[in-house]
C-alpha cells in the first residue's frame, strides 16, 4: 500500500472519529439539557405547590365558613401530596430532608381530617387555628428558601445533570453545596413544626358552563368582516383565515396578520380574543393613563358600565381585568381583560370570553342581611378597609350576591366574600401586592 494511499486511509478514520464524536458530544448535550429541563418543571412545579399551600393556610385561618374551609383544606391536601410527588423525583439526599417531606405529609394528612370536620358543619376552634398558622410560617419559610434555590438555578449556579451524574466532580460538588446549604436551612425551620394528629381524605369535583352568548350563526367571511373592523385602529385591511375552534366552550373562526392573531365566535359574531405579539419598547405611559386608554377602547367596542377591579404590569404592558356593573353592583363572572402597551397605548391584549360566557340582565335580589351584620362573620382581629355588594360565580358555577370585605390580617390583605342572603361566608382570596400590581391567589 502507498504512502499516499495510507494517509488518505489515516485522514479518512481521523475524520470519521471526528464526527462520532462530535454526534456523541451534541447527543451529550441535548440529553443534559433534556435532563435539565426535566428536573427544573419539577422544581419549578414543587415551588408553586408551596407557594399555593402557604397562600391557603393563611385563607382558611381568616374564614369562619365550614364550606370555604372544606374547599380551602381539600387544595391544601391535594398540593401538599403533590408536593411530596415532586420532591420525591429531584436529585436530592432523600435522608437529609426527611424533616421537609414529614412537614408536608403531616400538612396534607392534618387538612383532610380538618376538612372532614367542617363537612360535619364543625368550624375551626382556637388551638386548630394556632396550628395552622404555625404551619403557615413554615410553609412560607419554605417558600422563600426554594425561591433562594430557584434564583441560583436561573443564574446557572445550579445544573441537575450535574448533581445527577458524575460527568463534572467540581461541579457537582460546588452544586450539591447550594443544594445542601439551602436544604439544611430549610430542615431546620422544618424540625419546628408541631406534631399533629389527623386521619383520612376528601375531594370534590366542578362540571362546566354553557355560555349565555346569543345570536344568529355567522360564515366566516362575515366573520372576517368583523375582525376587520375591530382592528381599524391598527389600520389592518387583510386577515389570513386559520381554521376553527370546534372544541371550546365558546367556537369560532381564527385569523392572523403578522404579530396579530384573534378568534371571531360562529354564534353572534363577538371577538372572543385578540393578542397582539409585536415588540414592546421603553415605558412612557403611566398607569393612569393606559386605564383610560382601556375604558375608551371597551366603550368604542360597545362595551358599557364595565369598571376596573384589578392590574398587573408585565414586559411593558399593564392588564386591566373588567367587570360589569349593574344597579350599584359589581358582576365579577362578567369579565374582559384588556392588554395595553405602555410605550404607545396601542391596546395589544383582549379577552372577552368571561363576559361572553355570563353575561346577561339580571334580577339582582335585595341583600337580606345588611353590611354591619355580614362584617360579624369576619374573624376577629381583621380590620375591614372597605366593602361593597358583588355578584361571585360559585364552585357548582353558579352566582350569589355577596359584601366584599377587603380585609388586613396579620399583616396580610384578603378579600373576604359574605352571602348578602345568608350572612355565610362564601369565599376568600389572599391579596399578593408587589411592584407590577395585585394578584389573587
Amino acid at each position: 500500500m502507498s504512502t499516499k494511499r495510507k494517509i488518505n486511509i489515516l485522514i479518512g478514520v481521523l475524520v470519521v472519529s471526528i464526527l462520532w464524536g462530535a454526534t456523541q458530544y451534541s447527543q451529550k448535550i441535548g440529553y443534559k439539557r433534556h435532563l435539565d429541563a426535566q428536573y427544573q418543571r419539577m422544581f419549578y412545579e414543587l415551588m408553586g405547590n408551596v407557594e399555593t399551600i402557604q397562600s391557603d393556610l393563611s385563607k382558611v385561618n381568616v374564614s369562619t365558613s365550614t364550606k370555604q374551609n372544606v374547599i380551602i383544606l381539600t387544595d391544601i391536601m391535594n398540593q401538599s401530596y403533590s408536593a411530596q410527588e415532586k420532591m420525591s423525583q429531584l436529585p436530592l439526599n432523600h435522608r437529609a430532608l426527611g424533616k421537609t417531606e414529614k412537614f408536608l405529609t403531616q400538612v396534607g394528612d392534618y387538612t383532610v381530617t380538618l376538612a372532614k370536620e367542617a363537612l360535619d358543619d364543625k368550624n375551626l376552634n382556637e388551638k386548630e387555628r394556632k396550628k395552622l398558622y404555625e404551619l403557615q410560617k413554615n410553609a412560607q419559610y419554605l417558600s422563600e428558601e426554594l425561591g433562594e434555590l430557584q434564583t441560583s438555578i436561573a443564574k446557572g449556579k445550579v445544573e441537575f445533570f450535574d448533581i445527577v451524574t458524575k460527568s463534572n466532580k467540581k461541579l457537582k460538588k460546588t452544586n450539591k453545596s447550594i443544594m445542601a446549604t439551602s436544604m439544611i436551612r430549610i430542615e431546620e425551620r422544618m424540625s419546628e413544626t408541631p406534631e399533629l394528629i389527623y386521619d383520612g381524605p376528601f375531594s370534590e369535583h366542578i362540571g362546566n358552563i354553557k355560555p349565555r352568548l346569543k345570536g344568529k350563526k355567522i360564515d366566516k367571511n362575515k366573520a372576517k368582516e368583523i375582525a376587520i373592523n375591530f382592528l381599524k385602529e391598527k389600520n389592518i385591511s387583510d386577515l389570513t383565515y386559520d381554521g376553527r375552534v370546534k372544541n371550546s366552550t365558546i367556537p369560532g373562526y381564527v385569523f392572523k396578520n403578522n404579530n396579530i392573531s384573534m378568534v371571531v365566535s360562529e354564534t353572534g359574531g363577538k371577538i372572543v380574543w385578540m393578542i397582539d405579539t409585536r415588540n414592546v419598547k421603553e415605558p412612557t405611559l403611566k398607569k393612569g393613563e393606559a386605564l383610560k386608554i382601556a375604558k375608551d377602547f371597551l366603550d368604542k367596542k360597545g362595551y358599557k358600565d364595565m369598571v376596573p377591579t384589578y392590574s398587573l404590569r408585565y414586559d411593558g404592558t399593564t392588564t386591566f381585568n373588567f367587570s360589569y356593573k349593574q344597579e350599584n353592583v359589581t358582576i365579577y363572572p362578567d369579565l374582559i381583560k384588556i392588554k395595553v402597551a405602555l410605550d404607545s397605548g396601542e391596546v395589544v391584549g383582549f379577552e372577552s370570553q368571561g363576559y361572553l360566557v355570563s353575561h346577561y340582565n339580571r334580577e339582582i335580589n335585595t341583600p337580606k342581611v345588611s353590611a354591619d351584620e355580614a362584617s360579624k362573620s369576619i374573624i376577629r382581629g381583621a380590620k375591614i378597609l372597605k366593602s361593597k355588594l358583588a355578584i361571585i360565580p360559585t364552585e357548582g358555577k353558579k352566582e350569589k350576591l355577596c359584601y366584599e370585605f377587603r380585609v388586613e390580617y396579620e399583616n396580610r390583605n384578603f378579600l373576604i366574600y359574605v352571602d348578602a342572603i345568608t350572612g355565610k361566608q362564601q369565599k376568600i382570596f389572599e391579596l399578593i401586592k408587589n411592584e407590577n400590581g395585585t394578584l389573587t391567589m
